[in-house]
C-alpha cells in the first residue's frame, strides 16, 4: 500500500468527541474470576423455555429472510395492543434491535445541534450520549438524593427553556428503582403543554413493578415516544426486540425511514418468536419476575442494614438500589475497594452528580450469591463501616 502523502492525524467528529465506555463497563470488564456482579442490570433469570423453543422451531423449519423495515404486521399489532389509551395504529409502531436502538432513533429525530434535552440526574447514561450524538445539550433536572431521589417538579420546570427541544423520563427508574406516580406525570404533561417540547419515556423496566403498575407518560401528554422493549420483562437482553411507539405520525415515519437505513430490520427470527410475548406463559413468566425481584431486593436493602449499617433505598421496580456509601468514604474509591475483593458494583457518579456518594447495587443475584457477596464488601470496606 502506498502511503498517502501529507495524511493528518485522524480527528473525529464533534458528535463523537468526548464519548467513553460507561463506568459502569469499565467496572464490569475489571471484574476478577468468581466476582460477584451488583454491578450490571442483567436479568438472571433464565429467558422462559416457550420462547427458546419457538425461537428454535422458527429457525429450523422457516423461510427467515427480512421483514419490512418497522418489523412484521402481527408483531407491530401486538404490541399497539399494550397501550389501549393511544388508540395507535399499525403505523404508530417501528420494531427495533433492542430498546437503545429505539431511544437512539428518537433522539436522532427530535433533536438537532444546540437543542437541550432535559435529563434526570441521576439516570442512565446512555441518555446523555443520545444527546451528544444527536449534537444536543443535555441540561439535568434533580431527582434529589435527599429525598431517596424521588420526583422533583419545580426543579424540572426550572430546567425548561426556550431551547428545550426533548426531556426524558424513566419509570421504574435505571438506577434508583423508584416509580413516577401518576401526579408526577400529570405535573410533567402541564409543566410541557403548549411548548411542543418532545417527552421521551423510556419504559423498559414497565414490567417489573412491585407495587401498582406503572403508568405511561403516554396517558397525560400527546407529544410522547414511548421506548420499550423485552430485554428484562423476559429475561431477552441479547435477542435484542425493543420498540419505539407514539401517536405522532410524523415522527414515527421519521423514526422508521432512520431504522430502515441504519438497521434494515430486526431479525426475523427473534421478531417471529416475540408474538408469543404477551400470551398466557409469557404473562405468568412476568409475574414470576416481579415476584422474585421484590423478595431479592427486600431482602438485600434489610442484609445492608443488618449487616453493614447502611441505608439502601427501597426499590419500587426494575433490580437496582442505591446504597449510601457517604459516611465511608468516595464511591468510587469504595468501589475500587469492592471489585479487588471480588464484588462488582458501580459508583453512583457513573450516573450523575446527584449518586455521588452511592453504589448502585443490582439484585440479579440468587440470595446465597447476595448474602456472600455483601460479606465480601464488609471485609473490603473493614474499618470504614
Amino acid at each position: 500500500m502506498i502511503p498517502a502523502k501529507g495524511m493528518k492525524d485522524f480527528v473525529l467528529p464533534r458528535r463523537m468527541q468526548g464519548l467513553q465506555p460507561t463506568l459502569i463497563r469499565q467496572f464490569f470488564e475489571r471484574a476478577l474470576p468468581d466476582s460477584i456482579n451488583f454491578g450490571l442490570g442483567e436479568p438472571d433469570l433464565p429467558t422462559p423455555q416457550f420462547m427458546r423453543d419457538e425461537a428454535a422451531r422458527v429457525a429450523r423449519d422457516e423461510q427467515n429472510g427480512y421483514t419490512s423495515h418497522p418489523g412484521l404486521p402481527a408483531l407491530r399489532d401486538k404490541i399497539a395492543e399494550q397501550y389501549p389509551h393511544l388508540d395507535l395504529p399499525r403505523t404508530g409502531v417501528v420494531v427495533t434491535c433492542g430498546s437503545q436502538e429505539a431511544m437512539t432513533d428518537a433522539f436522532m429525530c427530535v433533536v438537532d445541534e444546540g437543542d437541550e434535552v432535559l435529563l434526570p440526574n441521576p439516570s442512565f447514561p446512555a441518555y446523555d450520549a443520545c444527546t451528544r450524538i444527536a449534537q444536543g445539550v443535555p441540561v439535568y433536572y434533580r431527582m434529589p438524593a435527599e429525598s431517596d431521589f424521588a420526583f422533583d417538579i419545580e426543579n424540572f420546570k426550572s430546567q425548561i427553556t426556550e431551547k428545550t427541544k426533548a426531556a426524558v423520563v424513566i419509570s421504574p427508574s435505571n438506577p434508583t428503582g423508584k416509580i413516577l406516580t401518576e401526579q408526577n406525570l400529570r405535573d410533567i404533561a402541564e409543566a410541557l403543554d403548549g411548548t411542543g417540547i418532545w417527552l421521551i419515556s423510556d419504559e423498559i423496566y414497565s414490567d417489573l413493578y412491585f407495587g401498582e403498575r406503572p403508568h405511561s407518560a403516554s396517558e397525560y401528554y400527546d407529544r410522547t415516544i414511548i421506548v420499550s422493549g423485552l430485554s428484562k420483562s423476559l429475561s431477552m437482553t441479547g435477542w435484542r426486540l425493543g420498540w419505539a411507539a407514539s401517536k405522532d405520525p410524523d415522527i414515527m415515519q421519521a423514526i422508521q425511514v432512520l431504522h430502515g437505513f441504519t438497521t434494515v430490520c430486526a431479525a426475523a427470527i427473534v421478531q417471529k418468536a416475540s408474538l408469543l410475548a404477551w400470551n398466557d406463559e409469557a404473562e405468568a413468566a412476568k409475574a414470576h419476575a416481579r415476584e422474585v425481584y421484590a423478595g431479592r431486593g427486600k431482602f438485600l436493602v434489610d442484609l445492608f442494614e443488618k449487616e453493614m449499617g447502611l441505608h439502601a433505598t427501597s426499590p419500587e421496580g426494575a433490580f437496582y438500589t442505591m446504597l449510601d456509601v457517604r459516611t465511608i468514604g468516595d464511591d468510587i474509591e469504595v468501589a475500587e475497594k469492592c471489585l479487588q475483593n471480588r464484588v462488582v458494583t458501580v459508583p453512583g457518579v457513573a450516573f450523575g452528580d446527584e449518586a455521588k456518594g452511592f453504589l448502585r447495587i443490582s439484585f440479579c443475584n440468587t440470595e446465597e450469591r447476595m448474602a456472600e457477596g455483601v460479606k465480601r464488601m464488609k471485609e473490603a470496606l473493614g474499618g470504614g463501616i
